[in-house]
């Protein structure tokens, strides 16, 4: 397994398989709520208790958590501020002409692929933005590191992702998030 499993602390999904991610690289970083901060992470008010710094607010559009698509919320904002050699870059399904090509390709690069879908959709709970690391791809069988507080590792098939991810939509960043190293 390429990726140490961490389960997410709740509404933290970026920031766990980020830290999956910074570790598999023996990068140092942050705790999950550190991480999340910085990535302008918002909780409901119901739920403020549970963190030391998260900010509380009307629930966004793709469901609570991190803002990535705020500039000085972005991944790469964070890799910049802390000076990490990585650098993030969106790729919505319809700019990929081949999706099992394009997860072969990245994975055999050794780039890191975050996957952002509806996990309601895909997983039958939650009706929000989700994310969770590719680990490989066999045949039409997608195996996910999915940082979520159960099941830690899940199967998927390629076309049930393609529709999770469609349904989250491209406005709220549904697609694949791959991280190279500069």
């Amino acid at each position: 397994m390429k990726y140490k499993l961490i389960k997410q602390r709740r509404y933290c999904c970026v920031p766990a398989v980020l830290s999956m991610i910074l570790d598999r690289r023996k990068i140092k970083h942050g705790t999950q709520e550190n991480i999340g901060c910085e990535l302008g992470l918002i909780v409901p008010k119901e739920k403020a208790h549970l963190f030391k710094k998260a900010r509380t607010g009307k629930k966004p559009p793709a469901g609570y958590g991190v803002q990535i698509s705020k500039n000085d919320c972005s991944i790469n904002d964070y890799f910049i501020r802390h000076n990490i050699p990585l650098e993030e870059k969106f790729y919505p399904l319809e700019k990929i002409k081949n999706i099992k090509n394009f997860i072969t390709e990245n994975l055999k690069n050794d780039n890191d692929i975050i996957v952002c879908f509806n996990n309601k959709l895909l997983f039958g709970v939650g009706d929000c933005g989700h994310v969770s690391l590719i680990e490989n791809i066999n045949n039409e069988i997608i195996t996910l590191n999915n940082p979520t507080r159960k099941k830690l590792n899940k199967k998927v098939k390629l076309q049930k992702l393609i529709k999770a991810i469609k349904y989250h939509g491209e406005k709220n960043r549904g697609g694949f998030w791959i991280i190279y190293a500069k």
